[in-house]
Order: structure tokens, then sequence, then C-alpha cells
């Protein structure tokens, strides 16, 4: 369907159309009123024709396999019918985009009960809906956003998150988006081996002298050469102190380190999210060592705590811990490691939560808020740090998430003086300052690990376990590709 790309034989294209059709009956029967969703559209870079790379919605690639640009689909629960709604085949495909499918033709691949033509939506959304309500969801597109609140009256907002569709609705998506099949698990493996090819190459071809940009290139290269995308924007930077530092412009110096965190988007929208640190020169100096480790520990503990009926925000305080307990360890927290962590201490060193569902969002669904991400009854923490953290549901089997604990030596965090003040007692403030300092003052950055964990019926599966994060392992790598 997706004009635009070339698309893989429905041999090959995964999930199959059965899994989408499937898929469809699932939310057919989860719903009371007609849902429209919109796929999107092109959206223009700096001039109209000059468009962006086209990515449908989430939720409508949930549905439908490879998205055409400007479509739209009716779901209907009152003769369990799907309709989808697609540009007119003109002559000026066939030029600039070469053969196009027939409406026939997608009707029969995509197995839904019509295909009509896009200019005909309104018309005859309000023909087959009458009177009854129909429902939407907002979309990162705002034109097609403003199209669908103008057919159905339904007042949806994509940048207020509890506005983006009515409750139910986005109930019926999340109960079926929150668990995967082992269609949709087959390409989340795939993009997870493209990502591994990835991150080793960037270790590999890392050397003092060369800027951040020219390991961009290798990694983003490496998604391309697979037929896959950035599922966001790649993060690489010896200032991995800044938690999504998108710019790539810093010469790599002997005694950095490389904190790279991304992951490949496959052409079904299904991702990977991962994030490996490593030293520039090779070899881990002591203090990196020392705070690798501890990072290490405290992603391996929560990973090795993932098991239906576990809660979440439990797995990110099992690591927080750890975190403390380690950083006690190297001077730089004093006191009981529980107590620190009750108190927020720790933050200061990991201000950012643990991790976040995964799928066809790199941060899935986030677009929905806490209704989503969050169980009923919880709230967020408003303490520093915990605050941030994305996601607090007991797990069950078939959730994809990441975990991804990290230790930063931030400046602004560090020498603030409401933090020196509250934390005084708990934090050795002098001895951060030799991290904030070392490196020729450009101070020693951050360290994160992350993996994608699977929740199983019995514990657990790491989808990226073949990404190297051994100390040993990653030292090998780095510098072995040569120039």
């Amino acid at each position: 369907m997706h004009r635009g790309r070339p698309s893989p034989t429905l041999a090959d294209r995964m999930p199959t159309s059965s899994h989408h059709k499937a898929r469809r009956r699932q939310f057919l029967a989860a719903i009371d009123s007609p849902v429209l969703l919109m796929a999107g559209g092109w959206i223009s870079r700096n001039y109209p024709a000059n468009w962006h790379p086209f990515r449908a919605d989430s939720t409508f690639l949930f549905f439908f396999p490879d998205p055409e640009p400007n479509a739209a689909a009716l779901f209907d629960p009152k003769d369990r019918s799907v309709t989808l709604f697609l540009d007119e085949r003109t002559q000026a495909d066939a030029l600039w985009h070469g053969p196009v499918p027939s409406f026939a033709d997608v009707k029969k691949a995509i197995g839904v009960d019509a295909v009509e033509k896009r200019a005909d939506l309104k018309r005859l959304v309000q023909k087959k809906c009458g009177r009854r309500s129909v429902r939407t969801v907002a979309i990162a597109d705002p034109r097609a956003t403003a199209e669908a609140r103008a057919i159905t009256g339904d007042k949806v907002d994509f940048f207020d998150a509890a506005k983006v569709a009515h409750a139910d609705v986005v109930a019926a998506i999340a109960k079926l988006r929150c668990h995967r099949t082992s269609e949709e698990l087959a390409e989340m493996r795939r993009a997870a081996a493209v990502t591994r090819e990835a991150h080793t190459l960037a270790m590999a071809r890392t050397r003092p002298g060369i800027y951040e940009q020219e390991l961009v290139g290798h990694v983003e290269g490496t998604f391309a050469r697979h037929g896959c995308v950035p599922a966001y924007n790649t993060i690489l930077s010896v200032r991995g102190e800044v938690l999504h530092n998108h710019a790539h412009d810093n010469l790599l110096h002997e005694t950095d380190l490389v904190l790279l965190d991304a992951g490949a988007e496959a052409a079904s929208g299904y991702c990977a999210d991962v994030t490996r640190t490593w030293p520039v020169n090779g070899r881990f100096s002591p203090e990196a060592a020392d705070v690798y480790d501890v990072v290490l520990a405290a992603e391996k503990a929560a990973i090795e705590a993932v098991r239906p009926g576990a809660r979440y925000r439990d797995l990110h305080l099992l690591a927080c811990r750890v975190l403390a307990e380690g950083l006690v360890g190297m001077g730089l927290l004093k006191g009981d490691p529980d107590e620190l962590v009750a108190s927020g201490a720790h933050a200061l060193f990991f201000p950012h939560g643990v991790g976040h569902l995964l799928g066809l969002d790199v941060h899935d669904m986030e677009a929905f808020g806490d209704r989503v991400a969050y169980g009923a009854g919880r709230t967020r923490s408003k303490q520093f740090g915990t605050a941030y953290l994305r996601l607090d549901l007991d797990l069950t089997p078939g959730m994809c998430f990441t975990i991804e604990p990290g230790i930063y030596f931030v400046p602004a965090i560090l020498r603030d003086p409401a933090f020196r003040k509250q934390f005084r007692g708990q934090v050795d403030f002098a001895r951060t300052e030799r991290f904030l300092t070392m490196n020729s003052l450009r101070g020693f950055g951050g360290v994160r690990i992350e993996d994608d964990v699977l929740c199983t019926e019995d514990g657990h599966e790491t989808l990226t376990a073949a990404v190297p994060k051994e100390r040993i392992a990653v030292e090998a790598l780095v510098g072995s590709g040569g120039a």
C-alpha cells in the first residue's frame, strides 16, 4: 500500500495480512462506536514538494501493512466492517511512483470489506454512520487530525495526551498494542539484529581524532543497508551526560567515552532501542570501569527481576538501589542505599526512569500519556528523577519494554545550590568535582546501558542480548575495524 519505497512481497511481509486482519477483528470486537483512523500524509520539509519520508501513524500501521500516505479507515462495529479509503490512482502515480495496485488488488491483499476513494471520505462516513457518534484518534499530521476532527466532531488534540482519543478507544487500542504476537516479535528481533550490527560497527570504527558524525554515518548506513530507518534521532556523543544529545560535532579524544543510543526501525514499523557506552581508546579507565560495572549490575538486576506480575516501578527502584550501593562503594554517596533511594539522592546521578514500553513507537503509545503507561490508581512521583519514570504497569506476558539505567555527571545538577543543600549529608560533592573536571575539564560524561526485554510466560527474554556489553567484549571490539 505504501507509495514511496519498495514494498516486500506478500510472502515476505511480516506481520502477515492474516495477522493484521485478526487485529482488526479484535479491535472491532472491543469498540461500541465507529472509529475513524488516519494514516497521515506527506509532511513538507522546507517547500511543499520536498517531503520528509512518509511514516504512517503507529495505530494505523498496527492494523494495516505498509499504509499509503493519506489513507484512512473506518471501523464499524455495527456490521463488523472495515472500509479503507485511498487516493485515486492516476497517470501521475505511474509516472512518479511506478505501478500502483488497484483498489480491487488492495482489497484482496489486505482483506478489508471495501476500498473507497479518499475524496469520498466525509460523505461515505456520514452516509454509513448516520447520527451515530464516530470517534477518531489525533495523530502527528495536523492536517489529517483537523480533517478527522471535522468529519467526526470528536474534539481530539495530538498535543494533549488527555485528548488524543476518547478513553474507550485508547483502552481498546492499548490492550491490543501492549502485547506482542509471534509475528510482531519476529519483526522486533529483526530490528534488534540490525541494531546489533550497527552498534558493533560503531565500536569497531571508533578511534581518537574522528568526529562523532563519522560513527553516526556507520550506524545509520547499517540501518539503510538492511532496509531500515532510525527509530528515533540517533544519540551518539562523548557528552553522554546530556541524555538526548543529537549534536554530532565533537571530536573524539583519547580519554573520552562514547555513548550510543540508537535503534533500527523495520519497514513494518517495529523497532529496537539500545544503548551502549565504550572508551574511545579501547580501555576503560579505573573510574570509568567502576561506573560501568555499577550500571551493568543495575541493568542485569532489573532484567533478572522481569516476570509476569512484577511491577515495573519495582524494577526501577531495584536498579536505583543497585546504583546507590555502587555509588556508596565509590565514595560518591554516603549512607544506607535504601535511605538514599528513598530520599532521592541517587537521582543526582540517575535522573530518569529505567525504561519505557517499546513496539511500533520507540516510546510505545506515549502519545496516549500515563493512562496507558500507568496502572489504575497510579500516578507519577513528584520526586526528582523518579518523576521521569515513563511506565508503571504490572507486567504480563507479551509486553516489551526497555531497561536502561545510567550514571551521569551533570554539572547543572551536581553544582545546583539547592541540591547541594538538600543532600549535603548524602552526597560527597567534593568527590563529584573530580568527575566534573576530569578529561581536560570536559568532564566524565555518562554511562548508560540499555536492552529491549520481553516479559514471557515464565520470566523474560532479552531481545537485544547479542549486542556486546560485558566490559571485556566491548574493549575487544573498540577500534578493531581499522580506519
